[in-house]
């Protein structure tokens, strides 16, 4: 930390690598000094947390507050494609520096509620505006968001718009005839003996709502450029469309499926909560409690696999499939590798809560800040695996398996 403050110039890409087997725990003064320095330097630290009596606590404290990961490496030879991996990774960084802008476009009908996912978002108190500060991106590489949104019907103004009906037909107005209403022109609509001619026609049409506006702001190392906004910010709209001829209401068996993609991250997200929190209560030596969270989430898992699942006709059928059907089936691979790490943990922990202190409980701490973060250095587990995706990342690693081969 010391040679990269002092740096009279810095590179566009930087980051650093630390490898630790130290089983001492670091005094709490002490570390609050190294996180200051290391916030001061502005370089993220990747920490490789080698053997199993190593003490993981610091190095997850780095890696949280630079932006970093943390990789439990558990024997030595697993320790060389783990830092090829990294490495890789930083080969492969493409933007810098990025930030998302979010903008709700009607405020007076949505407001952003929360954004989980990713890094930490900052929501303004009105719930109009959010900003991300997502850091590097990389080739090859997905950050997913979700965004919860509030709708309000009313639009902040519930008593005014409820009492603007219709033409007393108990039918709330649209944008068209609060316009009328507005400007004065309900006066000169024909007598109330003459047939509507257009009523209903507005309530037929399909119409589009926007919701939000995302715009980001970057630094292109390639180029040495800053970006302040994009060319064309992404436009989110919600399509509204016309209610059923049928007035009897949808039975519970009719109703629109879970969007996959969107089930996919909630669970992802949900385990990696659910481990963070056995673990703490794991280290408290509440392993009772730790293990029925750890069952819990695996019988919520297996349930939301069951349902997905149910929405496919065949799952190796080899005729070709919709878009739709291709992103089921990637959800359920992905809730299926979550699950497969998830009953390892259990089991582990079940079997002897002394011999997962050793061997499992960092792979479990790794396990969580992968599914959250969606990064990955290697493909030794499912999980793993499951977000190994950096081009270089990849590339490398395969290298390196070369290298030993030349080498002996």
């Amino acid at each position: 930390l010391d040679t990269v403050l002092q740096r009279k110039a810095k590179n566009p890409i930087s980051g650093m690598l630390l490898v630790s087997d130290a089983s001492d725990s670091t005094r709490r003064a002490h570390m609050d000094l190294v996180l200051a320095r290391a916030e001061a330097a502005k370089v993220p630290i990747h920490s490789f947390g080698w053997g199993r009596s190593h003490d993981p606590a610091s190095l997850w404290l780095m890696s949280n507050h630079t932006s970093g990961t943390y990789t439990f490496v558990k024997d030595w030879y697993d320790l060389r494609p783990c830092l090829a991996g990294c490495i890789g990774g930083m080969m492969s960084i493409g933007l810098t520096s990025m930030k998302i802008h979010m903008k709700i476009l009607d405020g007076g009908r949505f407001r952003i509620r929360k954004v989980s996912g990713g890094p930490d978002a900052v929501v303004s108190s009105d719930g109009r505006d959010v900003d991300v500060d997502v850091g590097e991106l990389r080739y090859g590489e997905k950050k997913e968001m979700l965004v919860e949104l509030e709708l309000d019907h009313w639009g902040g103004n519930g008593r005014s718009q409820h009492a603007l009906m219709d033409g007393g037909l108990g039918r709330h107005a649209n944008a068209t005839d609060q316009f009328v209403a507005r400007m004065g022109l309900d006066a000169l609509t024909i007598g109330d003996a003459s047939p509507n001619l257009v009523d209903g026609m507005m309530d037929r049409m399909i119409d589009e709502v926007p919701v939000f506006e995302v715009d980001g702001s970057y630094f292109d190392p390639a180029v040495a450029k800053h970006v302040s906004r994009l060319a064309h910010p992404i436009l989110l709209t919600v399509t509204i469309l016309p209610p059923p001829a049928s007035s009897r209401p949808a039975s519970p068996n009719t109703e629109k499926p879970s969007d996959p993609v969107i089930v996919r991250r909630r669970m992802e997200l949900l385990a990696s909560d659910m481990i963070t929190r056995a673990l703490v209560l794991f280290s408290r030596k509440n392993y009772e409690q730790a293990l029925k969270i750890m069952s819990e989430t695996r019988r919520i898992l297996n349930t939301v696999l069951q349902t997905i699942g149910s929405n496919l006709n065949g799952l190796n059928a080899p005729t070709s499939r919709s878009r739709k059907e291709l992103l089921t089936l990637s959800a359920i691979r992905a809730l299926q590798a979550v699950l497969q790490d998830i009953q390892i943990l259990t089991d582990a922990m079940d079997d002897n809560p002394e011999l997962f202190a050793h061997d499992h409980r960092n792979l479990g701490a790794q396990q969580g800040m992968i599914l959250r973060y969606q990064k990955s250095w290697s493909g030794r587990t499912a999980i793993e695996k499951l977000f190994w995706t950096t081009d270089s990342s990849i590339d490398l690693v395969q290298r390196s398996n070369d290298w030993v081969s030349i080498r002996d």
